[in-house]
């Protein structure tokens, strides 16, 4: 017999557990609610699903909600009661209603239990293909809860100070924290990425008072560091439960420079930490589902966990529902970011219903954009929209160059989505080659030899940013990215990039122009002496000019830095991508190709998750290894190509 898993309205379940986490944030004692609109569940839904019974059956309804269960048109049944379903052709509908959390259902049943081949309908539309996961099996999993799992930690050392005690857990981590005192008497608790912050109860971001119990467990926190402060009695033990979502680590990378082996293991457990519902940007300030922290996220999961459930949760959740009325998170390019990432989803696992699933809102979302753009075609924040592109000092005077840059690669996207999706592409082609052609007009500066920022300014400012997009999404030709390498990436006077952020795109561009030599340089020097400060998890934004405390303090606050953010992960793309070499040359990997550029190791060997299976390469000064147990598979080495037979290694010098 089949088995059962719950149901709900497809997208309903990303879109409640967005709400529910991004609802979570606290800081400096109070709740904290998101910047943007949020959508929520539809509340009624009915479940509906036409079948034939071979021979007599039964089913029994569970529901998230209330309701009711109309068999054939005709009887009604309510919900735990046994249904009798004689042998012929039935048509059972499940009607769920929930004001506050997910309507959903679970159907019991041998001739039509609950899942695949049900529909679902929101009572404004046709119905679609119903939403389930098969991680909700039983009854008695309820698709409100997340299923995380949980491991005991305890703290490596206890300092004793005058007015309480400050314990390490030894590295940056997420759970629960477990008190037990022998008084009832208030206990100050304070949580720290660093033992400064927690310390510093007037300025640590999250800190809570509790009394009148000898047993605490807290609220979910990020910390490394908690302080508890008491007046009196003692402090018995205090350990955590460390809350992670399960991932299966399917990338690797080890090399003979142990500086870079450790930033590829603290830049794998910084992703893991952040990678829970959906991306997170970081787990103690915000933990908010960010757009833009997303698509780097979608590019690091592809070398590391290639899990694809946690891309489209994301892209569901940040996307919701009909009206668009702002860009995503409030960010211009975010809203862009969102929709090349959904082609990068595809091209990396092939996953074509998704794209059929999301096209229509899609469509909706460029329809907004489309209301943003100007005479010339470029896309303008307006007073309620935030121009983001990085922490920098770019100039975002009017339309801004990095984000018709973005424009443009979204519009190239759009007409490869398009094509997959049975639906002619040739629009948004067009608007490309319009676009490009607007943007060397306007920001192509024959002097600088570079983008500027903004033409409407007149100061002719020139960052990084819009030129590493140039590169990064293949807008100009070979000749004009030499001239920007030249002007620009290799010029000393161009502000340097701060956050690993943009300095992840910075890195991408490096290896596609095989800049080996300063990709090596730039990790070692920007994440290495990250690690090299004692850092457990990468930065939101480093400044190696800074000393001290002073690494800490971002957004006017003395510990407003985050010091666990996803997109500090960039590292495993590149070392994945560039150096083991491996990517799909047609979507979901039915053909791919590993081209391994040594650099300056002596040696390293990896695995990269790809399609059903996963590739292996190893590379030394005397030559390279590659095994696969997939088909599809080009060898590129020393400019020639060698075809890769599925589970045969295949050694080159």
């Amino acid at each position: 017999m089949k088995k059962s898993y719950w149901m709900w309205y497809y997208g309903d379940y990303e879109i409640y557990h967005y709400r529910e986490l991004n609802l979570r944030r606290q800081e400096f004692g109070h709740d904290y609610p998101t910047l943007w609109y949020m959508s929520s569940p539809y509340i009624s839904v009915k479940f509906t699903k036409d079948f034939m019974c071979d021979e007599d059956g039964y089913a029994i309804c569970h529901a998230n909600g209330k309701g009711v269960i109309l068999v054939d048109f005709e009887k009604r049944y309510n919900y735990g009661e046994v249904i009798p379903l004689k042998k012929g052709g039935h048509f059972l509908s499940v009607e769920v209603f929930n004001t506050t959390g997910l309507p959903a259902a679970y159907v019991e049943s041998d001739v039509c239990p609950s899942g695949e081949g049900w529909k679902a309908d929101c009572r404004n539309s046709k119905p679609i293909d119903a939403g389930w996961h098969k991680w909700y099996d039983s009854k008695d999993k309820n698709p409100e809860n997340f299923p995380f799992e949980y491991e005991t930690k305890h703290p490596i050392t206890v300092t004793k100070l005058d007015d309480g005690e400050l314990y390490d857990f030894g590295k940056e981590m997420f759970g629960y924290i477990d008190i037990k005192a022998d008084t009832t008497a208030k206990l100050e608790v304070v949580y720290g990425e660093t033992d400064v912050e927690a310390l510093d109860k007037e300025n640590a971001n999250i800190w809570e008072d509790v009394s009148g119990m000898t047993e605490y467990r807290l609220t979910q926190r990020a910390f490394r560091y908690v302080f508890i402060r008491h007046s009196e009695g003692k402090i018995l033990s205090v350990s955590a439960e460390y809350e992670y979502l399960p991932l299966d680590y399917k990338g690797s990378f080890v090399c003979d420079n142990e500086l870079i082996n450790k930033i590829y293991e603290v830049s794998a457990y910084t992703f893991h930490l952040n990678s829970r519902e959906m991306f997170l940007d970081g787990i103690k300030r915000d933990r908010w589902v960010w757009s833009g922290d997303a698509y780097q996220s979608g590019r690091i999961n592809a070398y590391l966990f290639a899990d694809k459930d946690i891309v489209k949760r994301t892209a569901l959740g940040l996307i919701g529902k009909e009206p668009i009325m702002s860009h995503l998170n409030t960010i211009v390019d975010y809203s862009l970011l969102w929709i090349i990432g959904n082609w990068e989803y595809y091209f990396t696992y092939g996953d074509a219903e998704f794209l059929n699933r999301i096209y229509p809102i899609t469509l909706k979302l460029l329809d907004f954009c489309y209301t943003r753009l100007n005479e010339h075609g470029f896309i303008v924040g307006n007073s309620s929209d935030w121009t983001f592109i990085d922490w920098a000092e770019i100039d975002k005077t009017g339309a801004v160059c990095a984000e018709q840059m973005l424009l443009a690669a979204c519009y190239d996207a759009m007409a490869k989505i398009a094509d997959v999706v049975g639906e002619d592409g040739a629009v948004f082609i067009s608007k490309k080659d319009a676009l490009i052609q607007n943007i060397e007009k306007y920001y192509w500066d024959d002097e600088k030899h570079a983008y500027i920022d903004s033409y409407e300014s007149g100061n002719r400012n020139v960052t990084r940013h819009a030129n590493i997009f140039a590169i990064m999404y293949d807008l100009v030709s070979d000749e004009r990215k030499q001239i920007i390498v030249d002007n620009v990436i290799n010029n000393p006077e161009i502000p340097q990039i701060t956050t690993p952020y943009f300095k992840g795109y910075e890195l991408d561009i490096l290896g596609k122009l095989q800049r080996y030599d300063v990709i090596e340089s730039m990790i070692t020097s920007y994440w290495g002496k990250m690690i090299e400060l004692g850092a457990t998890s990468i930065w939101e934004e480093f400044d190696p000019d800074q000393t001290g405390n002073e690494h800490y303090a971002m957004y006017g606050r003395p510990y407003g830095k985050s010091l666990c953010h996803a997109w500090g992960a960039g590292s495993i793309y590149i070392l994945g991508r560039y150096y083991l070499g491996v990517h799909p040359t047609s979507a979901g990997y039915r053909t791919f190709k590993v081209e391994p550029h040594l650099g300056g190791f002596k040696y390293f060997k990896g695995v990269v998750p790809a399609g059903n299976g996963e590739v292996r390469v190893s590379v030394d000064e005397n030559g390279v290894m590659v095994w696969t147990n997939i088909e599809g598979g080009t060898l590129v080495w020393n400019g020639k190509e060698y075809p890769i037979e599925p589970n045969v290694e295949l050694n080159c010098k």
